[in-house]
Protein backbone atom coordinates (compact mmCIF):
# COMPACT_ATOMS: atom_id res chain seq x y z
CA UNK A 1 0.00 0.00 0.00
CA UNK A 2 2.79 2.50 1.18
CA UNK A 3 4.72 1.49 -2.32
CA UNK A 4 1.57 2.46 -4.34
CA UNK A 5 1.06 5.64 -2.51
CA UNK A 6 4.40 6.31 -2.90
CA UNK A 7 4.45 5.99 -6.65
CA UNK A 8 1.53 7.75 -7.04
CA UNK A 9 3.13 11.06 -5.13
CA UNK A 10 5.74 10.07 -7.38
CA UNK A 11 3.77 10.54 -10.86
CA UNK A 12 1.82 13.43 -9.01
CA UNK A 13 5.07 15.23 -8.80
CA UNK A 14 6.52 14.01 -12.29
CA UNK A 15 3.22 15.23 -14.20
CA UNK A 16 3.64 18.66 -11.96
CA UNK A 17 7.30 18.86 -13.14
CA UNK A 18 6.22 18.40 -16.45
CA UNK A 19 3.69 20.79 -16.43
CA UNK A 20 5.32 23.48 -15.33
CA UNK A 21 8.12 23.16 -18.14
CA UNK A 22 5.70 23.32 -20.29
CA UNK A 23 3.93 25.76 -18.85
CA UNK A 24 7.48 27.95 -19.03
CA UNK A 25 8.13 27.30 -22.67
CA UNK A 26 4.58 28.16 -23.42
CA UNK A 27 5.01 31.94 -21.44
CA UNK A 28 8.68 31.48 -23.43
CA UNK A 29 7.12 31.08 -26.89
CA UNK A 30 4.42 33.99 -26.06
CA UNK A 31 7.35 36.17 -25.08
CA UNK A 32 9.57 35.83 -27.73
CA UNK A 33 6.89 35.03 -30.81
CA UNK A 34 7.56 35.55 -34.13
CA UNK A 35 5.45 38.32 -33.98
CA UNK A 36 6.18 40.74 -31.33
CA UNK A 37 2.74 43.09 -31.34
CA UNK A 38 3.45 46.42 -29.73
CA UNK A 39 0.61 49.10 -28.63
CA UNK A 40 1.25 52.18 -27.44
CA UNK A 41 -1.59 54.26 -25.63
CA UNK A 42 0.76 56.66 -23.56
CA UNK A 43 3.89 56.15 -24.94
CA UNK A 44 5.28 54.88 -21.80
CA UNK A 45 4.43 50.96 -22.61
CA UNK A 46 7.42 48.67 -23.26
CA UNK A 47 6.49 45.79 -25.37
CA UNK A 48 9.54 43.82 -24.54
CA UNK A 49 12.07 43.66 -21.50
CA UNK A 50 14.53 40.91 -21.64
CA UNK A 51 17.93 40.06 -21.13
CA UNK A 52 18.96 38.09 -24.13
CA UNK A 53 16.57 38.87 -27.08
CA UNK A 54 16.78 38.04 -30.75
CA UNK A 55 15.11 39.66 -33.36
CA UNK A 56 16.16 38.13 -36.24
CA UNK A 57 13.50 35.64 -38.00
CA UNK A 58 10.86 38.02 -35.99
CA UNK A 59 8.86 40.59 -37.11
CA UNK A 60 6.66 43.56 -35.81
CA UNK A 61 3.43 44.79 -35.82
CA UNK A 62 3.43 48.34 -34.20
CA UNK A 63 -0.11 50.17 -33.30
CA UNK A 64 -1.04 53.74 -31.53
CA UNK A 65 -3.58 53.29 -29.69
CA UNK A 66 -3.25 57.12 -28.36
CA UNK A 67 -1.70 59.99 -29.08
CA UNK A 68 1.50 59.55 -27.69
CA UNK A 69 3.95 61.72 -25.95
CA UNK A 70 7.81 62.05 -25.48
CA UNK A 71 10.31 61.86 -27.69
CA UNK A 72 11.01 58.13 -28.30
CA UNK A 73 8.72 55.09 -27.79
CA UNK A 74 10.66 51.73 -26.06
CA UNK A 75 10.38 48.64 -28.04
CA UNK A 76 12.97 46.45 -26.37
CA UNK A 77 14.07 47.36 -23.00
CA UNK A 78 17.19 44.95 -23.28
CA UNK A 79 18.23 44.18 -20.21
CA UNK A 80 21.32 42.18 -20.39
CA UNK A 81 24.70 42.94 -21.18
CA UNK A 82 24.68 42.25 -24.89
CA UNK A 83 23.35 43.83 -27.71
CA UNK A 84 20.14 42.63 -29.39
CA UNK A 85 20.67 40.04 -32.11
CA UNK A 86 19.98 41.02 -35.18
CA UNK A 87 16.63 43.10 -36.58
CA UNK A 88 13.07 42.93 -36.93
CA UNK A 89 12.55 41.42 -40.76
CA UNK A 90 9.94 45.11 -41.41
CA UNK A 91 11.95 47.06 -39.59
CA UNK A 92 15.72 48.00 -39.89
CA UNK A 93 17.88 50.37 -37.84
CA UNK A 94 17.63 53.44 -39.54
CA UNK A 95 14.10 52.80 -41.13
CA UNK A 96 11.37 55.60 -40.34
CA UNK A 97 7.84 53.93 -40.11
CA UNK A 98 4.80 55.99 -40.40
CA UNK A 99 2.08 54.85 -37.80
CA UNK A 100 -1.20 56.66 -37.11
CA UNK A 101 -3.70 57.73 -34.68
CA UNK A 102 -7.20 59.81 -35.21
CA UNK A 103 -6.02 60.69 -38.86
CA UNK A 104 -2.97 62.09 -37.68
CA UNK A 105 0.21 60.38 -38.73
CA UNK A 106 3.25 60.19 -36.71
CA UNK A 107 6.86 59.27 -37.64
CA UNK A 108 9.98 57.21 -35.79
CA UNK A 109 13.04 56.52 -37.05
CA UNK A 110 14.05 52.51 -35.58
CA UNK A 111 17.53 52.80 -33.41
CA UNK A 112 18.97 49.23 -32.38
CA UNK A 113 21.17 51.08 -29.74
CA UNK A 114 19.04 53.75 -28.14
CA UNK A 115 17.95 54.21 -24.20
CA UNK A 116 20.73 52.77 -22.49
CA UNK A 117 23.03 51.92 -25.71
CA UNK A 118 21.12 48.21 -26.44
CA UNK A 119 17.95 49.08 -26.15
CA UNK A 120 15.39 49.30 -29.75
CA UNK A 121 13.40 52.53 -29.36
CA UNK A 122 11.32 54.53 -31.99
CA UNK A 123 12.34 58.33 -32.13
CA UNK A 124 10.01 60.67 -33.21
CA UNK A 125 10.83 62.36 -36.60
CA UNK A 126 9.12 65.31 -38.03
CA UNK A 127 8.02 64.95 -41.88
CA UNK A 128 5.72 67.70 -42.08
CA UNK A 129 8.30 70.59 -42.26
CA UNK A 130 9.49 68.67 -45.69
CA UNK A 131 7.93 68.95 -48.89
CA UNK A 132 5.53 66.08 -49.95
CA UNK A 133 7.90 65.19 -52.85
CA UNK A 134 11.04 65.08 -50.74
CA UNK A 135 9.19 62.68 -48.34
CA UNK A 136 7.77 60.32 -51.23
CA UNK A 137 11.14 60.45 -53.33
CA UNK A 138 13.75 60.83 -50.69
CA UNK A 139 15.28 57.33 -49.05
CA UNK A 140 15.53 57.30 -45.48
CA UNK A 141 19.13 58.05 -45.01
CA UNK A 142 19.08 60.34 -47.19
CA UNK A 143 15.88 62.19 -45.54
CA UNK A 144 17.98 61.72 -42.14
CA UNK A 145 21.09 62.87 -43.40
CA UNK A 146 19.19 66.42 -44.34
CA UNK A 147 17.51 66.54 -40.87
CA UNK A 148 20.89 66.26 -39.05
CA UNK A 149 22.52 68.49 -41.33
CA UNK A 150 19.60 71.38 -39.97
CA UNK A 151 20.02 69.99 -36.62
CA UNK A 152 16.45 69.40 -36.57
CA UNK A 153 14.70 66.41 -34.04
CA UNK A 154 15.52 63.65 -33.11
CA UNK A 155 19.16 65.71 -34.18
CA UNK A 156 18.37 68.55 -31.85
CA UNK A 157 19.76 66.89 -28.76
CA UNK A 158 22.08 64.10 -28.23
CA UNK A 159 21.55 61.04 -28.86
CA UNK A 160 23.22 57.60 -30.13
CA UNK A 161 21.84 57.35 -33.40
CA UNK A 162 24.36 58.01 -36.08
CA UNK A 163 23.26 58.49 -39.49
CA UNK A 164 25.83 57.89 -42.44
CA UNK A 165 27.40 61.29 -43.21
CA UNK A 166 27.17 61.63 -47.19
CA UNK A 167 28.13 65.15 -47.30
CA UNK A 168 31.77 65.57 -49.44
CA UNK A 169 32.80 69.28 -49.62
CA UNK A 170 28.84 70.50 -49.09
CA UNK A 171 27.55 68.04 -51.29
CA UNK A 172 26.16 64.46 -51.66
CA UNK A 173 26.14 61.78 -54.49
CA UNK A 174 22.98 60.82 -55.24
CA UNK A 175 21.71 58.23 -57.83
CA UNK A 176 18.05 59.19 -58.94
CA UNK A 177 15.34 57.23 -61.13
CA UNK A 178 13.73 59.81 -63.54
CA UNK A 179 12.28 60.19 -66.89
CA UNK A 180 15.65 61.72 -68.08
CA UNK A 181 15.81 64.63 -70.38
CA UNK A 182 18.11 67.77 -71.29
CA UNK A 183 15.50 69.67 -69.75
CA UNK A 184 15.91 67.79 -66.47
CA UNK A 185 19.34 67.90 -66.72
CA UNK A 186 19.43 71.65 -66.79
CA UNK A 187 17.10 72.00 -64.18
CA UNK A 188 19.46 70.20 -62.22
CA UNK A 189 22.74 72.03 -63.18
CA UNK A 190 20.62 75.41 -62.38
CA UNK A 191 20.11 74.41 -58.62
CA UNK A 192 23.78 73.79 -58.55
CA UNK A 193 24.18 70.10 -58.98
CA UNK A 194 26.69 68.36 -61.42
CA UNK A 195 25.62 65.40 -63.34
CA UNK A 196 27.85 62.38 -64.16
CA UNK A 197 27.77 62.43 -67.57
CA UNK A 198 29.36 58.39 -67.71
CA UNK A 199 26.58 57.19 -65.11
CA UNK A 200 23.01 59.06 -66.98
CA UNK A 201 20.58 56.50 -69.14
CA UNK A 202 17.16 57.10 -70.30
CA UNK A 203 15.83 56.39 -67.02
CA UNK A 204 18.62 56.79 -64.57
CA UNK A 205 21.13 59.70 -63.59
CA UNK A 206 23.77 60.21 -60.95
CA UNK A 207 24.82 63.90 -59.59
CA UNK A 208 26.51 65.55 -57.19
CA UNK A 209 23.70 67.91 -54.84
CA UNK A 210 24.41 70.77 -52.97
CA UNK A 211 23.35 69.27 -49.51
CA UNK A 212 21.21 72.56 -49.71
CA UNK A 213 19.56 71.91 -52.71
CA UNK A 214 18.06 68.34 -51.72
CA UNK A 215 14.86 68.83 -51.02
CA UNK A 216 15.07 71.35 -54.54
CA UNK A 217 15.77 68.93 -56.40
CA UNK A 218 13.76 66.29 -55.30
CA UNK A 219 10.85 68.70 -56.11
CA UNK A 220 11.64 68.61 -59.70
CA UNK A 221 8.73 66.80 -61.35
CA UNK A 222 10.46 64.09 -63.90
CA UNK A 223 12.44 62.79 -60.54
CA UNK A 224 10.76 59.55 -59.33
CA UNK A 225 13.35 58.68 -56.50
CA UNK A 226 16.99 59.67 -54.84
CA UNK A 227 19.26 57.45 -53.24
CA UNK A 228 22.64 58.03 -51.66
CA UNK A 229 25.45 56.73 -53.90
CA UNK A 230 29.00 56.25 -52.66
CA UNK A 231 31.62 57.69 -54.71
CA UNK A 232 34.94 56.20 -55.69
CA UNK A 233 37.69 57.07 -54.28
CA UNK A 234 39.08 58.54 -57.11
CA UNK A 235 36.09 60.79 -57.36
CA UNK A 236 36.04 61.35 -53.82
CA UNK A 237 39.50 62.84 -53.74
CA UNK A 238 38.32 64.81 -56.89
CA UNK A 239 35.93 66.53 -55.15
Amino acid sequence: MKSDCRTSQFLSRALLAVAVAAGFAFLSAAAFAEVVTARYATGAEVPVSADSFTAADKSVDLTLLGPVEGEELMLVKNTGPNFILGEFSNLAQGQIVALQYSGVTYHFVANYYGGAGRDLVLMRVRLDNLSAAAVQKLSDPLVLALKKSRAEAPFDRPISFRPEDYETGGRVLVDMQASVSNELVNQIGRLGAEVVKDRQTATTLRAWVPFTQLEAVANLQAIQSMSAARPAITHRLAH
